[in-house]
């Protein structure tokens, strides 16, 4: 793949299928480096922006996920899947929470039938304490997918935040049943131990 770059550094797929190739080995700073590679063929792509912000959102390095979706966003303000990533981000730490609903609701309005643009918009509206709005969200995203744990999880907090013990108990547990190490499963004991 190496070889193809080499001989046409302006072709992109071979950029792409290498950094691909690293992602499934595991070696997340080779591709990252590739991605980066595409920025020097081209700088006006937004997807390298995005996947670059994928792999820093798995690193936990919010600050240069969130630095790579809005230069995404720049380039493509109605990129969806960059501006559901970066309202679940912002939201998932309390920050800008109303740029973070504009960005949940242009992902919402585009992907309208994905369970996890669902989610993102019902955590938003969680985290606003809209949580009537947050209930329909996680309730329509697991009609989509009703074995997500998170969803259930974040579903569970919502009818917490409510005051509804009894529900936000049966959706923790039911989470937690499903899977017992999602993100959240710490939070989701806690609350638990605390009914």
């Amino acid at each position: 793949m190496q070889t193809a770059i080499n001989q046409n550094p302006n072709f992109l797929k071979p950029y792409y299928v290498l950094a691909s190739i690293y992602l499934e080995d595991r070696l997340e700073e080779k591709a990252i480096a590739q991605y980066k590679a595409l920025f020097e063929v081209n700088p006006n792509q937004a997807r390298p922006h995005m996947l670059l912000g994928v792999i820093y959102d798995t690193q936990k390095r919010f600050d240069l996920s969130e630095k790579h979706y809005r230069a995404a966003l720049e380039i493509d303000p109605g990129f969806a899947a960059v501006a559901n990533n970066l309202a679940f981000i912002l939201a998932d730490q309390d920050k800008k929470l109303n740029e973070a609903l504009d960005l949940a609701r242009l992902a919402k309005e585009k992907l309208s039938d994905n369970p996890y643009v669902m989610d993102t918009l019902g955590w938003v509206y969680y985290k606003k304490g809209l949580y009537d709005s947050a209930i329909g969200e996680f309730s329509d995203s697991l009609v989509k997918k009703p074995e997500n744990a998170t969803v259930i999880y974040h579903l569970g907090l919502t009818y917490y935040r409510k005051g509804d013990s009894d529900k936000a108990r049966a959706e923790l547990e039911k989470a937690l049943r499903l899977d017992d190490n999602f993100m959240g499963a710490d939070e989701a004991r806690q609350v638990l131990a605390g009914l």
